[in-house]
């Protein structure tokens, strides 16, 4: 639902897997009036830089892990993507004012 900004597509690692999965609050579950499901992403930067942050779905739009990434696996990367304190906003901020093609590929927006 929605769309990623394409600076933040811009500045996805191609190359690394990024991995999405249910996390609602307690009262934030689907129902009737909510058919999509709130979901904590954990995503990795040109830079190499895990971040975290949220997105919200529709079940049907959802992708299981493969079964070859073990239980053990899954519950470390759902309990990294909570823990991480950085998300899109404080990595842009960061980097923004060294963004060019040269370096990640993507001119950064001028500020006005």
């Amino acid at each position: 639902m929605g769309s990623a900004s394409p600076e933040l597509r811009a500045h996805l690692d191609p190359n690394a897997p990024h991995y999405l999965f249910p996390d609602p609050a307690d009262y934030y579950w689907p129902n009737e009036d909510r058919p999509w499901w709130e979901c904590r992403v954990l995503l990795r930067m040109v830079d190499g830089e895990p971040i975290t942050g949220s997105l919200t779905v529709l079940p049907e739009t959802f992708t299981a892990l493969p079964s070859t990434v073990s239980g053990i696996r899954q519950r470390r990367l759902a309990l990294t993507a909570r823990m991480l304190e950085r998300d899109y906003y404080l990595w842009w901020r960061d980097h923004e004012k060294d963004c060019s093609p040269q370096r990640c590929g993507y001119p950064a927006e001028p500020t006005a």
